[in-house]
């Protein structure tokens, strides 16, 4: 009698393993975190974010392996971060009608004068404002949140994606300093996009996180939040295959939202997204390397001109 009640009461609920209800505590977790940080106005840093995935995501027994391999990534992060204030300054003349020119070029019109001439009421915040402003914010978190699944359970390619990451991090503050280049938003102050407006000003509680982060007013081009997407979608592809589909749908939500909102160009997405690809060739993928080692054993010399040259060298001395 025992065993058939055993057998009619399952230890967890049907249909759910162990990783998968990890995967939902884990989310549930995370979903409650991020609540609470809208709520109270606090910025999501990559710092704080650290300390609960440390908790999150790193199984008991395991934490110090998750701050060894993780660690770095975030100090890389925050130093990005903290660099990337200084591009105001050292970039000289900021540009704001070339990226204007070129999406005028490709619609007709610039697409962020259209989206917020047909949706945006600065006296009315509607839902899709908070959902775009919250995309917008994600931009820190998502990595990491990505970055934790890949060391959780598939660690083979969690160095490559770090790497990526911060290669094409550095490659686009570099940009910033040597074509610093304005947003919609700005260019809507300066007169040159008449009615662009920053939709974060209107939403008071984002608006306030917005703030907080002290973006860039110089780093349209290239839009990292545009490359950072991209970069998930290709690793996601690797992994999963056609599985990562849904990637697709948070590419397509973030780059209407950082559009809609003012905060890049099309332009500023078409680059991102060549410098997603560019880091992940380099990067991710064996084709440099394999290059490099061919070059190498085509220049190296051959061990039979090494043995005759060190034979040379003794019996010359």
């Amino acid at each position: 009698m025992r065993r058939i009640l055993r057998s009619l009461i399952p230890s967890r609920p049907a249909g759910i393993g162990p990783a998968r209800a990890l995967y939902v505590t884990q989310a549930a977790y995370l979903a409650v975190l991020l609540g609470f940080f809208v709520v109270k106005g606090v910025g999501v840093t990559p710092d704080i974010i650290f300390l609960f995935l440390a908790f999150g995501f790193a199984l008991k027994g395991a934490r110090w392996t998750f701050v060894r391999d993780f660690g770095p990534f975030v100090l890389l992060l925050l130093s990005y971060d903290a660099l990337r204030g200084f591009a105001d300054d050292l970039g000289g003349r900021v540009h704001v009608t070339y990226p204007i020119a070129w999406d005028r070029a490709l619609f007709g019109e610039v697409p962020t004068v259209t989206l917020q001439r047909w949706l945006f009421d600065p006296d009315n915040g509607h839902w899709y404002d908070y959902a775009a402003a919250l995309m917008h914010v994600m931009h820190f978190v998502v990595p990491l949140l990505f970055a934790a699944v890949l060391w959780q359970h598939y660690r083979q390619h969690y160095w490559r994606f770090v790497v990526s990451l911060v290669v094409m991090s550095y490659a686009g503050f570099v940009t910033y300093i040597l074509l610093p280049t304005a947003p919609p938003w700005y260019a809507g102050l300066t007169g040159d996009l008449p009615g662009v407006q920053l939709v974060h000003e209107a939403l008071p509680a984002l608006g306030a996180i917005y703030r907080f982060l002290s973006p860039n007013q110089v780093a349209a081009m290239p839009s990292l939040h545009a490359a950072y997407p991209w970069l998930f979608l290709m690793f996601g592809v690797r992994i999963w295959g056609w599985k990562a589909a849904p990637f697709a749908l948070y590419v397509a939500a973030m780059y209407f939202s950082i559009v809609y909102l003012g905060h890049h160009y099309v332009v500023d997405i078409l680059g991102g997204i060549a410098y997603a690809v560019v880091a992940y060739v380099l990067c991710a993928t064996d084709l440099v390397a394999e290059r490099v080692s061919a070059l190498w054993r085509r220049l190296r010399p051959a061990p039979a001109a090494v043995e005759a040259l060190a034979l040379a060298e003794r019996e010359a001395a």
